[in-house]
C-alpha cells in the first residue's frame, strides 16, 4: 500500500457532532449558574468578629446593597445616589414602601401584629439584609435602617452582611470555642 497516495487524500472532517457538544455545555452551563447572587454587588464586606453562618438564607429575603460612595443599589440599579440626592433620603424611604407592598401583594414577605405603645402595627415577620462595603460611611447604612424602623414600613427584622475573612488583609475570624480563655 502506497502511504504517499493515503497522505495526498483530503479527509473531511463532520464538525456536527462537535457542534452539538458546545451547545449542550453551553446550555447545561447556563441552567446550572447559581442566579440566586445576581442582588449582589462585589462589595469589600467587613469582617465579623463573632459571626452566625448564613447557610440557609430566606428566599424571599430583600438584598439591598450601599456601595462605598454612599450609592444604595437594589435589584442592580441604583435607587439613591449622594451625589444627586444628597441628604433627601425618600427614594430610599420608597424603595422600603415598594419592597413592602411588593412582598405583601406576591405573599412572599409575611406581616405579623405586634402591640407597640399601645397600638397594633403590622410588622414584617421576614429579614431584610443590608449589605454596605466596608469603607461606606455609617449614616447611609443608618439611614436605611431608619427608615426600615417607620411604622408604614416596619422591617423589624434587619440583617447586616459581614465577612469572615477580610478581602484586602486575608484576615480571617479565629474560630469560637466554648470556654472563655
Amino acid at each position: 500500500m502506497d502511504v504517499s497516495k493515503l497522505v495526498q487524500q483530503n479527509i473531511e472532517m463532520d464538525m456536527t457532532p462537535m457542534i452539538d457538544c458546545v451547545f449542550l455545555l453551553m446550555i447545561f452551563f447556563v441552567l446550572v449558574i447559581d442566579l440566586s447572587q445576581k442582588n449582589l454587588e462585589d462589595l469589600i464586606l467587613p469582617r465579623a468578629v463573632f459571626q452566625e453562618p448564613d447557610d440557609k438564607p430566606p428566599e424571599n429575603r430583600p438584598i439591598i446593597n450601599v456601595l462605598q460612595n454612599g450609592s444604595v443599589v437594589y435589584n442592580q440599579k441604583v435607587i439613591y445616589d449622594p451625589a444627586v440626592h444628597k441628604t433627601d433620603y425618600r427614594p430610599i424611604k420608597q424603595l422600603l414602601l415598594d419592597i413592602r407592598a411588593d412582598g405583601v401583594n406576591k405573599k412572599t414577605l409575611k406581616l405579623v401584629e405586634e402591640n407597640i405603645g399601645g397600638r397594633m402595627v403590622s410588622l414584617i415577620d421576614d429579614p431584610i439584609l443590608i449589605r454596605a462595603d466596608k469603607w461606606t460611611e455609617w449614616n447611609y447604612i443608618g439611614e436605611i435602617m431608619k427608615q426600615c424602623s417607620m411604622p408604614e414600613i416596619a422591617f423589624w427584622k434587619v440583617e447586616l452582611a459581614m465577612s469572615e475573612q477580610d478581602k484586602e488583609t486575608g484576615e480571617k475570624n479565629k474560630k469560637l470555642t466554648g470556654g472563655a480563655k
